[in-house]
């Protein structure tokens, strides 16, 4: 019994270490384990994920990714990004001031919210 609760809690730490250390994303061009930034008016806006639905709809073009860095390069300067292609579109949205979206080029969009550290 007792090997058996043990072995449980070093199973549980391992799986909470797992979950923890990691945050990938995924955006059919570039795997990493850091988050998706983008950068709009000196803004910083994290990616919450591919647009499914109608949740969000485009308003207003803002312009498009003009500087695009490795996944692990902090983006500085204004519409750049580590996790989008140069020449993806920015949006704002018609249902959140804090929400943009982004238009790659294959016609996908994804979702990037103003980081809340910024506010």
């Amino acid at each position: 019994m007792n090997q058996v609760m043990k072995a449980i809690g070093l199973l549980s730490l391992v799986l909470l270490l797992a979950a923890c250390g990691e945050q990938t994303f995924t955006n059919k061009e570039q795997t990493g384990s850091y988050a998706g930034i983008l950068i709009v008016s000196g803004e910083e806006y994290l990616w919450e994920g591919e647009l499914k639905g109608s949740e969000f709809s485009e308003a207003a073009r803002l312009g498009a990714v003009t500087r695009s860095t490795p996944p692990e390069v902090m983006p500085a300067a204004d519409f750049s990004s580590n996790f989008l292609s140069e020449g993806a579109e920015i949006y704002r949205t018609n249902e959140d001031p804090d929400v943009l979206l982004a238009k790659r080029q294959d016609g996908s969009w994804d979702v990037f919210r103003k980081n809340e550290r910024d506010e």
